[in-house]
């Protein structure tokens, strides 16, 4: 059983943003277990040659005492749509591999690719990613997101992005948004607002 697990992104052969995930890495062991990790998260990793091209998703999977590595090549999802769905009482807060409340609120996004999570009247976090919104100026994400991803704490760290308090009411006043995490990064197009459902 590995209750936590941290995804990468290898990209032809090369992991990326590796400090960010080690920071989420002990901060979640410390969490979990109430000390300093056992093992390096990246302890006998060895990249197959059948993933050293092209972009290539690495999951690794914990526990206490050892973790395991799979890898599958990554291919980003479009979407289109999401659905603000509410929430009273998420705990997301680290990578937790028992995702069943997350995959709940996914299962009501209708006829739209993924949901928009409003946890007790704020906006939070997609099923799967961070999310950032652009005013025409600025891009801005939640304050208290359900998972503070590695992404969004790179972006934050460089200024490319700033933290709001946003509820529903307030994405009238921006143009569209972006879905990010340690595989999608700023670089893709951005969803417009009116693809939100409400």
């Amino acid at each position: 059983m590995y209750p936590l697990f941290e995804s990468l992104c290898v990209q032809d052969g090369q992991l990326l943003n590796v400090p960010w995930h080690q920071d989420r890495f002990q901060k979640a062991y410390l969490h979990r277990y109430g000390q300093a990790p056992s093992f390096d998260l990246l302890e006998g990793l060895h990249i197959p040659p059948d993933f050293a091209q092209g972009k290539v998703k690495l999951r690794i999977r914990y526990n206490e005492l050892e973790s395991n590595f799979y890898f599958e090549h990554y291919r980003m999802q479009k979407i289109q749509r999401l659905r603000l769905v509410h929430t009273e009482a998420l705990d997301y807060s680290y990578k937790y591999s028992e995702r069943e409340p997350l995959e709940a609120l996914f299962a009501q996004r209708g006829d739209c690719d993924d949901v928009l999570i409003v946890r007790k009247g704020m906006i939070t976090d997609s099923s799967y990613a961070n999310v950032v919104f652009f005013d025409g100026k600025n891009w801005w994400t939640p304050k208290e997101p359900l998972l503070r991803g590695t992404c969004r704490a790179r972006l934050l760290a460089v200024g490319q992005i700033q933290q709001a308090t946003l509820q529903p009411g307030d994405l009238k006043n921006f143009q569209g948004l972006k879905l990010i995490n340690a595989l999608r990064d700023m670089d893709q197009a951005m969803i417009p607002i009116s693809a939100l459902v409400y």
